[in-house]
């Protein structure tokens, strides 16, 4: 009796099974992981960091060397065979000094035809400076000219004075002998007009030529 009530409800399982699909769940989408590796360049540290440039510890600036005061001289070329003539300041008695002449020859139709005197004050009251000349004949020495005033110098307004004497500046008079020496003289003059004091009388030292030596 059991059997009989075993068999049926086996068969009934069975056709309830066949008669229903089978659902088959789907897969699960496999999941894509990208690893993005990102290569780094490792740099080594310096071995010694660099070190600072210490800064200067003298701050002050520099002071300008003070510049004497030139005093202008002739010029005379490399070349040239003239002599430049360098007067003793015991000549210029305390009223100038440095007194050069660029040459100690002058001409009247040669080579130099002008020549150029130099000098400085050293009289606190000479403003101006006048010179004066006279033309000695040689070789006697027998006739002397008058002193002749070439008139003012040449002023830097700083004490020093040039002029610029040429063979045409001498007396008509004179400039016809063929040899003669140039004497020289120089007076200091106030910012009044008056003559503090004259030089020495500066002798022997420029010749004069008509023509070429």
């Amino acid at each position: 009796m059991r059997k009989i009530i075993i068999l049926p409800l086996v068969l009934i399982l069975t056709a309830c099974s066949g008669s229903q699909p089978v659902v088959q769940e789907p897969l699960p989408t496999p999941i894509v992981q990208t690893v993005v590796v990102i290569a780094t360049t490792q740099v080594s540290p310096p071995t010694e960091a660099p070190s600072a440039t210490p800064a200067p510890t003298n701050t002050e600036a520099p002071q300008p060397t003070p510049i004497p005061p030139t005093v202008v001289q002739p010029t005379v070329e490399a070349n040239s065979d003239l002599t430049q003539v360098f007067v003793d300041n015991i000549l210029g008695k305390g009223v100038f000094a440095d007194i050069v002449f660029s040459s100690d020859r002058l001409t009247l139709n040669c080579y130099p035809r002008d020549m150029t005197i130099t000098m400085r004050a050293i009289h606190p009251d000479v403003t101006r400076a006048e010179m004066f000349y006279r033309m000695v004949e040689v070789p006697e020495y027998f006739r002397y000219s008058d002193w002749y005033l070439i008139g003012n110098m040449d002023s830097d307004g700083a004490g020093n004075f040039s002029i610029t004497l040429s063979g045409t500046d001498l007396s008509p008079d004179w400039r016809s002998m063929e040899k003669a020496v140039i004497e020289f003289q120089f007076a200091g003059v106030n910012k009044g007009g008056g003559v503090v004091d004259r030089t020495q009388k500066i002798e022997k030292m420029v010749t004069y030529y008509k023509e070429c030596p």
